[in-house]
């Protein structure tokens, strides 16, 4: 069974909650009528090629992690009526998040195998490519806004839970969840969400030294999340950043919190994830984990 890393969950350390058992999703495990391109009441696609559905259908096999039915979102390649698109969805939460709070999401996940379309065309084509899953805080449900989290690759045919951990820097009245694929993938997947929570959390245990190491950053100048900002980082701490082949890309012993995607000759780097290891000042602990960079 393939479990989920994410660089700001700390395994095994108990998080304490300011807000225990509050609820922000009316409904949280996408209950309504099954049907293909039929969201879950409360939820609806945010792009016009998103057209969530609904499941179990009367003839599936693969049933709910939680009641009655679970969402799912397909990423479509260059040769569909919407090409290379990915499906998304929102929804407006109970209560906003704002900057400078830490918030935890906690849901089930997982990628079916007999998810396909068929043409006469091109026979039948799988949605089996492994995916991310997104997670944006919409500021007023009109703009995707800021991406708060974002997953390894999901590719397991069985309901695994998984924890992310999100410390906006905007207000958000609303969430949304999108797929995407790896980069170098054929376009064709499907993830599948159930049994969704999500709390606001008042810190880190000491004994990490309330460090906050985003999984995701956008270094495209438009002023948000240019830089990696690793909160609670003090003077005097290594970061050293690989990419997929191993190389150095980026290193500092005094990190200024001031990498902004581009490699030691101050060229961009491509849109990918990158690897780091992180050797905190004031911890005995290597910290080691994967950055997602992104440039939209």
């Amino acid at each position: 069974m393939k479990k989920i890393k994410i660089i700001s969950l700390i395994p095994g350390l108990l998080l304490i909650c300011s807000t225990a058992g509050a609820q922000f999703f009316s409904n949280p495990s996408f209950e309504g009528n099954p049907g293909l391109s039929v969201a879950p009441p409360t939820w609806h696609g945010f792009d016009a090629h998103s057209t969530p559905d609904t499941e179990p259908l009367p003839c599936d096999y693969f049933t709910a992690s939680d009641g009655d039915t679970y969402l799912t979102l397909v990423t479509r390649g260059e040769q569909s009526d919407f090409p290379s698109t990915s499906e998304n969805v929102i929804t407006s939460l109970l209560h906003a998040i704002e900057a400078g709070k830490y918030y935890k999401i906690t849901l089930d996940l997982a990628s079916r195998e007999d998810v396909g379309i068929f043409s006469w065309e091109e026979g039948f084509t799988a949605y089996n490519a492994p995916l991310h899953l997104l997670v944006y805080g919409s500021p007023d449900g009109t703009q995707k806004g800021e991406l708060l989290a974002e997953s390894e690759e999901i590719t397991q045919a069985e309901w695994n839970n998984h924890t992310l951990i999100m410390a906006p820097l905007d207000y958000a009245s609303s969430l949304i969840l999108e797929a995407e694929n790896l980069p170098g993938s054929d376009g064709w997947g499907n993830i599948l969400l159930d049994n969704l929570f999500m709390e606001e959390i008042e810190k880190l245990p000491l004994d990490y030294g309330n460090l906050i190491i985003p999984n995701v950053f956008t270094p495209n100048g438009d002023g948000i999340n240019d830089e990696l900002i690793i909160k609670g980082l003090k003077r005097e701490s290594t970061l050293l950043i690989f990419d997929r082949t191993g190389r150095e890309v980026f290193g500092s012993t005094d990190y200024q919190q001031d990498w902004d995607g581009k490699d030691k000759n101050g060229r961009a780097l491509p849109p990918d994830t990158y690897w780091y290891v992180l050797l905190p000042s004031h911890l005995d602990e290597v910290k080691k984990g994967f950055i997602y960079l992104k440039k939209e």
